[in-house]
């Protein structure tokens, strides 16, 4: 019988500056739902979150996830037939154990961040990745795309 996983996890990062979530399942492959509060720049500042993860096996203090989240940015829409503005973020990461044996973790990584938008005329003062190492940066017709690389760190407990 394969054993249960659940943890809270809270955590920094660049895109979405505080972040919390739990996680459920097993840990071959878990639910995330998350919440998070900014960008700060963004007209509601908070965004809702899902995805799903996998975690591999402790080598001593040291243990290895996986996820990929999509959220879900508040605020307000000029076309209300429009999507939300999204964000999906992969995210490898490395935990290490603070006590040996311990519940609590240090953890951090690399993140891959790719933001949709949607807008329905004029210019489109979006905030979410403008000031990162943009690697795309597509505007064209109504829909804007970015990725960039972004970085993570936080207590999983």
């Amino acid at each position: 019988m394969p054993r249960s996983y659940l943890h809270g996890e809270a955590w920094v990062s660049e895109t979405l500056p505080l972040n919390a979530a739990v996680k459920l399942g097993i840990p071959q492959i878990y639910l995330v739902l998350g919440a998070a509060v900014g960008p700060f720049d963004h007209p509601a500042g908070w965004a809702w979150g899902v995805g799903v993860g996998t975690v591999g096996r402790a080598r001593g203090r040291f243990t290895p996830s996986l996820e990929v989240l999509q959220w879900f940015l508040s605020g307000p829409r000029v076309d209300q037939d429009a999507p939300h503005d999204r964000l999906i973020q992969l995210r490898p990461a490395l935990a290490w154990q603070l006590r040996q044996g311990g519940r609590w973790q240090l953890v951090g990584g690399p993140t891959l961040n790719l933001a949709t938008g949607h807008r329905a005329r004029g210019p489109f003062p979006w905030p979410l990745g403008q000031d990162q190492w943009l690697w795309v940066n597509s505007d064209k017709g109504p829909s804007l795309l970015r990725l960039w690389p972004g970085v993570q760190v936080g207590l999983r407990f």
